[in-house]
């Protein structure tokens, strides 16, 4: 008889559990995708190394998995404390009628339980469908085909996401028997009864606040911008500080500035019952202000790494074939008469035996700086794209070195007259400032001689292979003019013969065999298909942590937004019979509570597209550096996901809010 009288609770209580239910289900299908990733190598065709990054990725998802956990497990104590509140009378009921607390908090756990059970059933079932399309995307990021499509379950994420809601669901248990004991009878039976007391500052302070909050808004914008996320220093922690504050001012602020506002256009004030509509929604944006802030942030949070993570994935693997234009490159610094490729040799490193083609050369630092190019406007202005933190020496290479760099790439050579240069750079923020300089038709003395730019803009080929562009200017002239000047750095790029895989081991296990060896031999060195690999790996991770963390702030946003708006509605059901009773139809109320809610989540989410404009800017400026950043795609489906969970909990909000009305009637 108990356990029927929990499900028959269960069952006609589920449209107020809907919203514990939807992120109950919503959270276990992002938790266990982002922890079956290791179970998608079934279906891609990946090589050992890439192998061992869906593992690592793997490992990676299970620690961020911790803090998403916490999280949820939040969003699970909150979703209870408002079921609790909508049923404080029926509760109240059961202690009135000989029910003990026991009794009742053994009850309440049936009831969850049963709800929580088909949320579990419910997000696997979601989870394993859409990790099958989670493989389409990290086929994508890898880079890779699928073998074929093999439909995947994987028992360990499944086993990983049961306990862990095993054990949130235990904290939920514990905090409902805390809540319950906590409450007296006559709380549980008259307190929606109660009158809640809001202290409101004089509308002259909020002024000073609201205008105060956009002063520092800008400020921390500002602060960004000069930072440009190129160092975690106080700029930066200023810049957030600043921002959070800022929005709190805003929000705090915020209500009695629209109130006033309101009041001002008596026409619509005192239409319908638009006054009711206005003190409502205000009532409660200065009830949950500080929440409010919050939920602006992670939503801010949110935009900003969904808009930015796919295509800045994207992007950084984008130039990879163009920073990558030779198997393999050593690296060596500083002035030694003996050649990188001798010293190899010496060292047993078989570059007969794997190179199909190589070329070494050098650049040579010259006694020319940046201020030499650029102009002291350009040097010192804030506004440029690329950092100019030091006046640094200008590195040259020799006009025979550049154009043998050039052959092996499969691109024609340049010509130089004996009073011409050109320069080379493949940094995109500095481009746009050099083609500048080389238009004025700048300039520079080398030797005895004035040399004249013959282009009017660099040239963008990389004379090495590197994880991204590395060659921020490098100055092109002909051979005779280097021989007076020290050498700074020496290249020894390598093309393999045709089995590249085969070359690629050959490669590895010789470097490893000359560093094992007696004389400690080493040099620093990149290959192309690990420059791929890792590349392809790092980007991968930093795009799913930033999405799993972005949608379980999305989620968590959405469902704090919703659980507030339905305790208000809940604690106010009287306010509306009584409208009910001075004859204001339904469809007025439902249109009522459809506005409340609309403003209620657009208010936190128009603050949070601002900041995310502001901040999407700022890190494409920083992505530039290797690539531009295209938001077209990731911004679609950016709105897509806003839509369907963020949209979707506002609608089911809505729905339940008009059925507690609609019961109440």
């Amino acid at each position: 008889m108990f356990f029927k009288l929990s499900l028959l609770n269960a069952k006609r209580s589920f449209k107020d559990y809907m919203i514990y239910f939807l992120t109950l289900t919503f959270g276990i299908c992002i938790f266990y995708m982002f922890n079956a990733l290791d179970a998608q190598q079934a279906m891609l065709e990946i090589t050992s190394s890439q192998l061992e990054i869906i593992k690592m990725l793997a490992r990676v998802m299970d620690l961020v998995s911790l803090f998403v956990a916490f999280i949820l497990g939040f969003l699970m104590i909150y979703a209870n404390h408002f079921l609790i509140r909508r049923r404080k009378k029926e509760l109240g009921l059961y202690l009135t009628l000989g029910m003990d607390r026991n009794t009742l908090n053994l009850l309440l756990v049936l009831e969850s339980f049963a709800i929580a059970i088909f949320a579990l059933i419910s997000g696997l079932l979601l989870g394993t469908f859409l990790s099958q399309a989670l493989s389409l995307v990290t086929a994508q990021l890898f880079a890779v085909d699928l073998k074929s499509f093999t439909f995947v379950f994987s028992i360990k994420a499944a086993i990983w996401t049961i306990f862990f809601f095993t054990v949130l669901f235990i904290v939920v248990i514990l905090c409902n028997a805390i809540s319950i004991s906590k409450y007296k009878l006559i709380d549980l039976l008259y307190g929606e009864k109660k009158n809640k007391t809001l202290k409101q500052p004089k509308f002259f302070v909020t002024c000073i606040l609201f205008i105060f909050s956009l002063v520092i808004i800008v400020l921390a914008y500002m602060l960004a911008k000069r930072n440009g996320l190129q160092s975690f220093d106080y700029i930066l922690v200023s810049a957030i500080i600043l921002g959070c504050l800022g929005t709190y001012l805003f929000f705090f602020s915020l209500a009695s500035i629209a109130t006033r506002l309101c009041m001002t256009y008596k026409s619509f004030y005192y239409n319908n019952i638009n006054l009711f509509i206005v003190k409502q929604v205000m009532s409660k944006i200065r009830t949950h202000h500080i929440s409010m802030s919050v939920i602006c942030l992670m939503l801010f949070f949110t935009i900003g790494i969904l808009s930015t993570g796919l295509s800045m994935s994207k992007t950084l693997t984008s130039n990879l074939a163009a920073t990558t234009p030779y198997d393999a490159t050593f690296y060596s610094w500083g002035d030694d008469e003996t050649s990188l490729t001798k010293r190899l040799s010496l060292h047993g490193f078989p570059l007969s035996t794997l190179a199909m083609d190589s070329l070494e050369f050098n650049l040579y630092e010259t006694p020319l700086h940046y201020s030499n190019l650029f102009d002291s406007e350009t040097m010192s202005s804030k506004s440029n794209r690329y950092d100019f933190r030091a006046d640094i020496n200008i590195q040259a290479i020799k006009l025979s070195d550049f154009n043998h760099a050039l052959t092996l790439q499969g691109a024609s050579p340049i010509t130089l007259d004996p009073n011409e240069y050109a320069i080379s750079s493949n940094i995109d923020s500095l481009i746009p400032l050099i083609k500048d300089a080389l238009e004025k038709q700048t300039p520079l003395a080398l030797g005895n001689k004035s040399l004249l730019p013959k282009y009017q803009g660099p040239l963008t080929y990389s004379y090495e292979t590197t994880t991204y562009g590395s060659n921020a200017l490098t100055l092109i002239v002909r051979d005779d003019l280097l021989l007076d000047y020290p050498i700074s750095n020496t290249y020894l790029n390598i093309n393999y013969f045709e089995d590249k895989e085969a070359s690629e081991a050959l490669f590895t296990q010789a470097v490893k065999d000359m560093k094992s060896g007696t004389q400690n031999f080493f040099r620093p060195f990149e290959t192309k298909i690990n420059v791929y690999e890792s590349s392809l790996g790092m980007s991968t991770m930093l795009t799913y942590i930033g999405i799993y963390i972005g949608f379980v702030f999305l989620i968590a946003s959405a469902a704090i937004l919703a659980l507030q708006q339905l305790l208000e509605v809940t604690d106010h059901t009287a306010h509306y019979e009584i409208l009910r009773k001075l004859g204001v139809p339904h469809n007025t109320l439902q249109h009522s509570l459809w506005v409340q809610i609309a403003l209620y989540f657009f208010a936190p989410l128009s603050l949070a597209l601002v900041h995310s404009i502001v901040g999407i800017s700022i890190t494409n400026n920083v992505v530039a550096q290797f690539g531009n950043l295209s938001l077209g795609f990731t911004s679609f489906i950016t709105t897509l996901f806003l839509l369907f969970i963020y949209g979707g909990y506002f609608i089911v909000t809505y729905l339940t809010a008009k059925n507690l009305i609609l019961h109440n009637k």
